[in-house]
């Protein structure tokens, strides 16, 4: 939208990943576990056990009795930390791979019980040897909080050790032994969900095994010198963000730019190209896709907003073939060709996309639906809120496209600020009824006896005092019109009142 300016993203934080291997029967497998469906991030989602480093993980690294690597430091510390409460695995004084006591255990994972202090009680111990770094992975800009994630390598060889549960709740519902060509096999039919630095992770250990390496040999060879930089970003089969630097509302610092298609034609949406960042950002992509044999359809709009058409002089440089939008969009545009709502993009991969109009936010703002996912525009998001501007939106028809989206019930959200959204259903229930509480908030502020727009948004927004008074006067105006639409609300000459009807 208009009157923000461009931000940086914050630095990101640290975090480890452990790549546990094993042989099945002759046959390399790697450990991952499917995320609780209640955790806040990535829900129902493979992945390696592992997470953050800690502020006692970088005590005991920087301490005088640590071994740990410098080069590594914390980073391995939090690996056999998080191993260890999320898997129960631990190296023994024996010099084996065993499983620590349920009641470590509970300590470690509920009761306070610092890892660092039960490897000095000799309660378990620790060789930092063990794992070889494979790979690095930082966060792509798309949320305020990222991380530089370390994948590291422990291969348990013929050893069979199972992973178990911890008391209590955990972050894992059940773990599974993958062989990495099956794990990737069920992401593309959109029965496994990985999130991308998985999905690039697993792709590179394949590439390895189809030269003949096998799983251990690959790991072995990325290990020699680790993948680092930035990686494809794959929401879901034939979904990539292009996260393009722009001037958006906080706390977003970018707009997803998504190249969709499975085959040889892609489309464009949203190549929101504002500045030299973006447009070398984009260019980039459009010329590997073009040493990889793929065609480019054009470029399609959800809607007119500047974060989201970019400049066109500078997007025209960089596609110039067709341009596809809905009316209003296209008015801003100067030229194009119109979709409609029902209408289906085809980009002969088998996998079509529907059109479903989504205004509120926008006028003529449109959504794509298909069977992997739905690309829902500025209808939500993961970070931050959605505004309904007063002076074009409207928030009658937000709610009804809220409610349009649920109906279809996506598998995947795709916003264009913020990550993929993994429970669809949970964010649109949360955000249709958000914005139906503010809506009876500002119904009863006006029942009140409130009557001046500045009134009434205070009253409405004050179980929310931080919010900016333009913002939230703004949204009031935009609920009152909405009330007024339902005959809930006049105006007249002393300001708002309620209709009693």
């Amino acid at each position: 939208m208009q009157g923000y300016s461009s931000r940086t993203p914050r630095e990101p934080r640290l975090a480890s990943s452990a790549v546990i291997t094993r042989l099945i029967e002759g046959e390399g497998r790697m450990l991952m576990g499917l995320r609780h469906p209640e955790v806040p991030t990535f829900p129902g989602f493979w992945a390696f056990p592992g997470g953050g480093v800690s502020r006692h993980d970088r005590e005991y690294a920087e301490g005088e009795h640590s071994a740990v690597n410098e080069k590594d430091g914390a980073w391995l510390v939090a690996l056999f930390r998080e191993l260890t409460e999320e898997t129960g695995f631990a190296f023994g004084a024996d010099g084996q791979w065993g499983l620590v006591s349920d009641d470590l255990r509970d300590g470690l994972c509920n009761k306070g019980l610092i890892w660092a202090h039960a490897v000095e009680q000799g309660l378990f111990s620790v060789d930092f040897g063990l794992a070889s770094l494979v790979t690095e992975r930082t966060t792509p800009p798309l949320a305020p909080v990222r991380y530089t994630n370390r994948f590291y390598h422990i291969d348990f060889g013929n050893f069979a050790l199972e992973p178990k549960q911890p008391p209590g709740r955990s972050e894992f519902t059940r773990f599974k032994w993958w062989a990495p060509e099956e794990l990737l096999s069920e992401w593309e039919k959109g029965e496994a969900k990985m999130a991308p630095p998985q999905v690039t992770f697993v792709r590179d250990i394949i590439k390895g095994m189809v030269e003949g390496k096998g799983m251990i040999g690959s790991l072995s060879e990325m290990s020699e010198l680790p993948p680092r930089g930035p990686h494809k970003i794959e929401f879901a089969p034939g979904v990539e963000c292009l996260p393009i630097p722009t001037a958006t509302l906080p706390p977003a610092t970018h707009t997803n730019c998504f190249i969709i298609g499975r085959g040889a034609e892609v489309l464009v949406v949203d190549p929101a190209v504002q500045n030299q960042e973006g447009f070398e950002i984009l260019e980039r992509r459009l010329s590997e896709l073009r040493e990889d044999g793929k065609t480019l359809r054009g470029a399609l709009y959800t809607h007119r907003h500047p974060d989201h058409i970019g400049d066109q002089t500078m997007v025209r440089r960089l596609i110039d073939q067709q341009i596809f939008g809905t009316a209003e969009t296209i008015e801003e545009l100067g030229a194009g060709t119109l979709i409609r709502d029902g209408q289906t993009i085809d980009l002969s991969d088998g996998h079509p996309w529907t059109v479903i109009e989504t205004p509120g936010h926008c006028p003529g703002m449109v959504s794509l639906a298909s069977g992997v996912g739905t690309i829902s525009a500025d209808n939500v998001t993961m970070v931050g809120t959605i505004l309904v501007p007063s002076k074009e939106g409207s928030m009658t028809q937000y709610m009804e496209s809220l409610q349009r989206l649920m109906a279809i019930d996506p598998k995947l959200l795709f916003p264009s600020h913020g990550p993929v959204c993994a429970s669809p259903r949970r964010l649109l229930d949360r955000t249709y009824k958000h914005r139906q509480q503010r809506h009876e908030k500002v119904l009863e502020a006006i029942q009140e006896g409130n009557t001046r727009l500045a009134d009434i948004a205070k009253e409405a927004y004050k179980d929310a005092p931080d919010a900016p008074i333009m913002l939230s006067e703004d949204q009031t105006l935009s609920h009152i019109m909405g009330l007024i639409e339902q005959g809930l609300v006049a105006k007249s000459a002393e300001g708002y009142r309620p209709t009693n009807h």
